[in-house]
C-alpha cells in the first residue's frame, strides 16, 4: 500500500507512512472471508491522519480489547 499511495490519502499533504484498512477496518474483512492484506482494502495515511481515524472510527483502540 505504502508503495501505491506516497502521499497520505487523507490530508494529501504528508509522506504516507502507515498503512490503513479502508473502507472496511480489519475485523469486518476477517468476518467476510477477505484477504484483509490485500492492498484493495486499503490506504496510505501519514501518521497523523491515521491516529485521527483510529480514534474517531475505534476508540480504546486494542487495550479495549486486552484480555488482563
Amino acid at each position: 500500500m505504502l508503495a501505491r499511495d506516497r502521499i497520505c490519502q487523507m490530508c494529501k499533504k504528508a509522506e504516507a507512512t502507515e498503512a490503513d484498512h479502508y473502507p472496511l477496518d480489519r475485523r469486518t474483512l476477517v468476518v467476510m472471508g477477505l484477504d484483509p492484506d490485500d492492498p484493495e482494502h486499503g490506504r496510505g495515511l501519514c501518521h497523523t491522519c491515521h491516529s485521527r481515524h483510529t480514534a474517531a472510527t475505534n476508540p480504546g483502540g486494542w487495550y479495549r480489547h486486552a484480555p488482563w
